[in-house]
């Protein structure tokens, strides 16, 4: 029988689940009845848990097996709706306590912006600058809050905006916050998307807000993903459901990165207050 790779412990919570993404890991594909060989599973079994974890970014599936999740393509946006629902509404609420009222807010484009979207609910008198068409078509009825969008092509993909129309529309502002998710980050603190050109969006974003949170549940933490777009030296703050690696955890606390973790369920309590948009870069924390 094979013997297993050494794998880090807690990525999914689940042994077995942690021993096939190892073996995969190792190897890059193996079939369905390899994999059920070497756990000790039936082969149905397998096929449940392959199809779990693809389901979370972990593994890709393909007829009669699996394999490391692609780099270059990104999951169905109507896999990725569905996928990590209570961390993301979690990371969501946490984010809204965060955001002051009367302040202007960058959003970017994604499922987890979309929950941030609709936790805004709980705000008074924004003016949100998003590349997000969903997250606008979520937020415009507000008569409180300034919808604005910039015109450019639109990414089938996430409903992101994206094009030199876009980049020269986010130019034109200055934000208190951005609020943005991403693909991967590395323990290196190297933070990944799937598509150049929202990168290049993105990047502007970051250089025109006051502040930048990141929403990224645990999954981010193990993604494959090739386009680079920051390090967590660039960010102020990162929340997500379940502690980082331990690489990761460490550098983020050198860099003074807060740190808020906001179990699924948690809620908004996890969050402090709402800070002034006069607030300096907040120090290192990590919410009960």
């Amino acid at each position: 029988m094979d013997t297993l790779p050494d794998l880090a412990p807690g990525i999914t919570g689940n042994p077995r689940y942690d021993k096939l993404l190892a073996m995969i890991g190792a190897r890059g594909h193996m079939r369905i009845d390899e994999l059920a060989a070497v756990l000790g599973v039936s082969t149905q079994t397998v096929r449940r848990d392959i199809r779990k974890l693809s389901g979370e970014g972990f593994l890709s599936r393909y007829h009669g097996g699996a394999a490391q999740p692609s780099s270059a393509i990104n999951a169905a946006l109507e896999q990725r709706e569905v996928a990590q629902v209570a961390e993301k509404r979690a990371i969501a609420e946490a984010i809204a306590a965060r955001i002051p009222d009367r302040s202007t807010v960058f959003l970017s484009s994604g499922t987890t912006i979309e929950f941030v979207a609709r936790a805004l609910d709980a705000r008074s008198d924004l003016r949100i600058v998003t590349t997000s068409l969903r997250a606008a078509t979520l937020l415009y009825a507000r008569r409180d809050f300034d919808v604005m969008v910039p015109g450019g092509r639109l990414r089938p993909q996430n409903c992101g905006i994206v094009g030199p129309s876009a980049e020269d529309f986010l130019r034109g502002f200055r934000a208190d916050c951005l609020v943005m998710s991403i693909g991967a980050i590395d323990p290196d603190g190297t933070m990944l998307e799937f598509d150049i050109n929202e990168v290049a969006i993105m990047r502007i974003m970051m250089a025109n807000a006051k502040q930048v949170y990141v929403a990224a549940d645990h999954t981010k933490f193990h993604a494959s993903v090739s386009v680079k777009l920051a390090t967590t030296a660039q960010i102020d703050a990162l929340f997500t459901d379940a502690p980082p690696p331990g690489p990761l955890a460490a550098l983020l606390e050198q860099q003074q990165v807060e740190l808020v973790v906001v179990p699924a369920g948690a809620g908004p309590r996890a969050a402090p207050a709402p800070l002034s948009t006069a607030d300096a870069r907040p120090a290192v924390l990590q919410a009960p």
